[in-house]
């Protein structure tokens, strides 16, 4: 056997050994990341509680189904502190649990969300001149309540206007039920419900907050704030995706 062989051999075997080190150390930060001893256990009724008496939160009962919302003014902005909840068709449950709705609220496809016809999941509204121009308008209620709208991506922005644009996004997040709790200095009380794509799959429950915008691109992709354990960002997804609504009033 030749010595260029076994130097070959050996240095087969420590790069085999380097590599499944390098896996052995990945497989066991995720699982201590998935470990009960490392996820938050802050209560959800402590961090409202908490939240209640720092912030001057208004509130707003939906005429539809009688649920009442926390509302919060940040900046010129007055924002639902709450996910909305309001049940209809082409709406879904995170995680697939109706037992979570009352906390994280309910999950909306982009169609359902702006309260028109689901054609438009694949096909642009400026197929539709008129709806098209409806969309645009300042105050599109979607399927909001009453005096309030589904945000755009200029509202989104004028929110994220009151961080610094190198934020990983913890004033907005709760304290309570994210991994890396967040500092919610505004009282946005962003919680992660996760979202669902449209093969029934359910994603991210306990880890993303994503909420729409009313903005669309292409023919099949819509905007959304984005929320992680580390991060804030406005990004497009497939509409057809079920996520998180926040309603802001009326100007």
């Amino acid at each position: 056997m030749s010595t260029s062989f076994i130097v070959f051999v050996v240095l087969a075997i420590v790069i085999v050994a380097f590599s499944a080190y390098r896996l052995g150390v990945r497989v066991s930060r995720a699982a201590k990341q998935e470990a009960p001893e490392a996820q938050n256990k802050i209560p959800y009724e402590k961090c409202v509680e908490k939240n209640t008496k720092a912030f001057k939160y208004g509130t707003f009962t939906d005429a539809r189904d009688g649920e009442t919302y926390r509302t919060v003014k940040i900046g010129g902005q007055t924002w639902m502190a709450e996910n909305l909840r309001f049940k209809t068709e082409g709406t879904f449950a995170p995680n697939d649990e109706e037992s979570n709705v009352k906390q994280f609220g309910r999950l909306y496809t982009w169609a359902t969300a702006l309260n028109i016809p689901a054609e438009y999941t694949e096909e642009s509204t400026a197929n539709d001149s008129e709806l098209h121009s409806k969309i645009k308008d300042k105050n599109f209620q979607g399927i909001a309540p009453e005096g309030w709208h589904i945000p755009s991506n200029q509202e989104w922005e004028q929110l994220l206007a009151n961080i610094d644009p190198k934020s990983d996004g913890s004033e907005f997040r709760s304290a309570c039920s994210w991994q890396k709790p967040g500092k919610d200095t505004f009282g946005f009380f962003a919680l992660p419900a996760g979202y669902r794509f449209n093969n029934g799959t359910y994603h991210h429950f306990g880890r993303r907050a994503r909420f729409w915008s009313k903005d669309e691109y292409g023919k099949a992709n819509a905007f959304r704030l984005s929320i992680t354990d580390n991060s804030i960002d406005i990004e497009g997804v497939y509409r057809s995706d079920a996520v998180s609504i926040r309603c802001v009033k009326n100007a």
